[in-house]
């Protein structure tokens, strides 16, 4: 991937912000930076991407400065981005699209059953809290948006 890669995901799911606690623990060279889709950061990396914002109400955005990944697209693309054994997971890139996509769809369907107590989700936890900040993606890491804080 061109650039740092921006993990954009829905801050009021607690399934995907369980995912991002997750990727903050396993992401030992702070590879990937994360950004909310509510937020100013996470909706320009939306549009930067050309997709569509109700994008991220279903599936998690992988921008890597030139492109959005969507869907088992994008957790591929984590995967691959990891140490062992994650990095393994690319092999699924040899599977058709359409059932990695079936099985994301199935993962993602359980998200609307999820509440934050759930313990394998909600917010980070207290000793993460520093360390996910520190991954907080800003609006100059947004192509074209270091132009537009400037004026």
């Amino acid at each position: 991937m061109p650039g740092t890669p921006i993990v954009v995901f829905d801050g009021e799911c607690a399934l995907c912000n369980g995912f991002v606690a997750w990727l903050i623990r396993h992401d030992k060279n702070a590879v990937f930076k994360v950004a909310g889709s509510a937020g100013d950061v996470g909706k320009a990396i939306v549009a930067a991407a050309g997709l569509e914002g109700e994008v991220v109400q279903s599936t998690i955005v992988v921008w890597d400065g030139t492109r959005g990944l969507t869907r088992s697209d994008a957790v591929l693309a984590i995967a691959t981005k990891l140490g062992w054994p994650w990095r393994a997971l690319g092999i699924g890139r040899a599977l058709p699209r359409a059932w990695r996509d079936a099985v994301y769809g199935a993962i993602a369907q359980r998200r609307a059953r999820l509440g934050a107590e759930d313990p394998a989700c909600g917010v980070p936890p207290a000793e993460l809290v520093a360390q996910w900040r520190s991954r907080l993606a800003t609006r100059a890491d947004v192509p074209g948006e270091s132009e537009n804080l400037a004026t």
